[in-house]
C-alpha cells in the first residue's frame, strides 16, 4: 500500500512538473535563498529569451534594470517575500536582448516541512501590450480633456461675443431711435409747420406766398433726404460730400467752418468707410452748434499709411461738466460716432482743445 501512495506522489510530481515546464505564457521557476536560478520553463525562455543552459546558476537580477540593481532592489523584493510569504509588483525588466518590457511579477517564499527557507517560486507576466493600451488610453483621455476645455472654452467666448453683440444690437437700437426723433422733431418744426402755412395761405387765397412756402418745404424735405444718405457721397467721393455738407451746415448755423484734406488728390475709400468719416464730421458739427457756442470750426481728414485720421475741432466753450465739474457722460450721437468706428476697428477720442473741444478718429484701412 505504501509502495502505491509513493508511486501517485512521483506521478503527481511528474505530472506538475511537466505541467509548469509547458505553461508559455507565464516564466515560471524557483530561486535559492540567495536569488539564483534553479529552474527554467518553456513560458521563462519564451518570455526572457534565456535557454536553460543560459540561465541556470546565475542571478535572478539579470532581469532588472541597473538603476534597480545599483540600488539593491531585486534583493529586497527576495526580502519582502520572506517575512511576508508573498510579494506582488509590476515593473521594467530586461530579456537576454538588452529590450525591456513591462512585468506583472509574483514571488512566494518556500519553506521545507520545519519552516526553513527552501528558496523562492517566482511568476512572471509581460503584460507591455496591456501598458501600451493603458498608455493609449491615458494620452486619448489627456486629448479629450483637452479638447473638452477647448470646447467650453469656445462656449465661453462665444456666449461673451453674443452677449457684445447683444449689448451692441441694443445700443444701435437706441441710435436709431434716436435717429428717427431727430427726424421727426425736423419733419415736424421745419417742413410740418411750412405746409400748416402753406395750408393757412392757400385758405387766404394768398397763391405767392403759398407757392414760395411750397419751395421751400420742398428745400427742406430735399435738404433733410440728402443728410440721411447724400447722393453725392455716392456719385463723387466723400470730399465732393463733405463741401456739400459744409457749406450748408455754414448757411444754417452762421458757423465759419473749414476743411483740409490730404493729400491734395484725395482717393476713393470703401463706401462704408466714406459713409462713416461723413456721418462722424455730421455728428461733430451738430455737437457744435448745440454746444460749444463757437463762431467756427475746423474738419481735416489725413489719409496716413495704415489708417485715416479725422480731426474736427471747434473754438467754444469745451467739454461739457455736469455738477461736480466733471465731463459729462457721452450722449447717443457720440455713443454712435464709437458704435461705427467699432465695427472697422477704430477709435474715438475727445479731448480739451484749449480754447474748445477736439474730436479725433482713428480708421484703419
Amino acid at each position: 500500500m505504501a509502495a502505491t501512495s509513493d508511486a501517485i506522489v512521483i506521478q503527481d510530481n511528474a505530472l506538475f512538473k511537466l505541467l509548469v515546464d509547458s505553461v508559455k505564457d507565464y516564466a515560471i521557476f524557483v530561486l535559492s535563498p540567495d536569488g539564483h536560478v534553479l529552474t527554467w520553463n518553456a513560458g521563462a525562455q519564451a518570455i526572457k529569451g534565456y535557454a536553460s543552459d543560459e540561465i541556470l546558476g546565475r542571478h535572478f537580477s539579470v532581469f532588472y534594470l541597473e538603476d534597480a540593481v545599483q540600488t539593491g532592489w531585486p534583493m529586497r523584493e527576495l526580502a519582502l517575500a520572506e517575512r511576508e510569504g508573498r510579494f506582488a509588483d509590476e515593473g521594467w525588466r530586461v530579456k537576454k536582448d538588452g529590450t525591456t518590457f513591462w512585468a506583472s511579477v509574483i514571488i512566494t517564499a518556500l519553506r521545507d516541512p520545519k519552516g526553513a527557507l527552501a528558496g523562492f517560486a517566482k511568476i512572471t507576466v509581460d503584460l507591455t501590450g496591456r501598458r501600451k493600451m493603458e498608455e493609449r488610453v491615458q494620452s486619448l483621455n489627456k486629448d479629450l480633456t483637452l479638447r473638452v476645455h477647448q470646447v467650453e472654452e469656445s462656449q465661453r467666448l462665444v456666449e461673451l461675443q453674443t452677449l457684445e453683440l447683444q449689448r451692441l444690437s441694443g445700443r444701435l437700437l437706441s441710435v436709431q431711435d434716436e435717429e428717427r426723433r431727430r427726424i421727426a422733431r425736423d419733419l415736424h418744426d421745419d417742413v410740418g409747420q411750412q405746409l400748416v402755412a402753406i395750408k393757412m395761405s392757400l385758405a387766404k387765397g394768398n397763391n405767392g406766398e403759398a407757392l414760395e412756402l411750397t419751395n421751400s418745404a420742398i428745400s427742406s424735405v430735399r435738404s433733410l433726404s440728402h443728410l440721411l444718405h447724400p447722393p453725392l457721397l455716392d456719385e463723387s467721393g466723400l470730399v465732393a460730400s463733405l463741401h456739400w455738407l459744409i457749406d450748408g451746415f455754414s448757411r444754417r448755423s452762421s458757423i465759419e467752418i473749414s476743411l483740409t484734406t490730404k493729400p491734395l488728390v484725395f482717393p476713393r475709400m470703401p463706401s462704408e468707410a466714406e459713409r462713416t468719416i461723413f456721418r462722424i464730421v455730421q455728428e461733430s458739427l451738430l455737437n457744435v452748434f448745440k454746444h460749444s457756442r463757437s463762431e467756427s470750426a475746423s474738419v481735416e481728414i489725413a489719409v496716413q499709411p495704415e489708417r485715416v485720421v479725422v480731426r474736427i475741432r471747434d473754438y467754444g466753450q469745451g467739454l461739457p461738466l455736469d455738477s461736480f465739474g466733471r465731463p459729462k457722460q457721452p450722449g447717443v450721437g457720440i455713443s454712435g460716432m464709437r458704435e461705427r468706428l467699432r465695427q472697422f476697428g477704430g477709435e474715438l477720442v475727445i479731448s480739451r482743445a484749449e480754447p474748445g473741444t477736439l474730436i479725433e478718429a482713428k480708421i484703419p484701412i
